[in-house]
């Protein structure tokens, strides 16, 4: 059985688990071993049948209980968990070796086009906080899946990663306006050459849209590429 939701997938599958753990271990992709006693980074040394060797050199003398694997590939996070896993030695290497999982939480990577508004456009987005007070700011750069908003000079107390932005409007004059429910995930300080060659240091709102139905994500997408290739072509003539 295979569910997916908004890029989760249970491979229960067992050729899919073992072509999956396969192709991890001829990558050499890092993977982290965690249980209630210890985390440790490793490497899938072997895949066979019904087992499966990872690295041991990090671990204590004993790897306890059930733990949990978690692999940042390019493409996706897996996550699985296997039983008690034994020491032993694969080819001269310290290793653990543990039955092989009998599903993986592969969570694929949203692949998103993402373009950064040129100072001379005034793309902003707009919307009023809880209090009913208004706001208008930037918008730094956008993809499918969220906006970037500039903030020049001190941050509003209110925004702080986990807040949300309510019926935020965001305007990008002729290439659309679009209302949508946005969440800050991150603020990050930045900084850029001005016209005059001098620094200047901003702070950049990482949001991501909520819900965001898939008929306003491909007019946002739409509205990226239209830009992107106008953008291009002024830069070119």
């Amino acid at each position: 059985m295979e569910q997916n939701d908004n890029g989760l997938f249970i491979k229960q599958e067992r050729f899919e688990v073992l072509a999956i753990l396969r192709e991890i271990c001829k990558q050499r992709t890092p993977l982290k071993v965690v249980n209630d006693q210890q985390q440790f980074q490793s490497l899938l040394l072997s895949v066979g049948p019904d087992n499966i060797v990872f690295s041991g050199d990090e671990a204590d003398t004993t790897v306890d209980g059930e733990c949990t694997i978690v692999i940042e590939s390019h493409d996706a996070k897996i996550e699985f968990s296997v039983d008690q896993a034994e020491f032993t030695n694969h080819q001269g290497v310290n290793a653990c070796s543990t039955r092989l999982p009998k599903e993986l939480v592969y969570i694929q990577r949203r692949r998103q086009f993402r373009v950064t508004t040129p100072h001379w456009r005034e793309f902003l987005c707009s919307g009023e906080y809880a209090d009913g007070s208004e706001y208008q700011l930037r918008i730094h750069d956008l993809s499918a899946g969220g906006v970037g908003l500039r903030v020049d000079g001190p941050l509003p107390e209110n925004l702080q990663p986990g807040f949300q932005f309510k019926k935020a409007l965001l305007d990008f004059g002729s290439y659309g306006s679009f209302k949508v429910n946005m969440e800050l995930v991150v603020i990050n300080e930045d900084q850029e050459l001005d016209d005059d060659d001098q620094l200047v240091r901003f702070s950049r709102l990482s949001c991501r849209f909520m819900k965001l139905g898939l008929a306003m994500e491909r007019k946002i997408q739409s509205a990226v590429f239209a830009f992107e290739l106008d953008f291009n072509k002024k830069k070119k003539s």
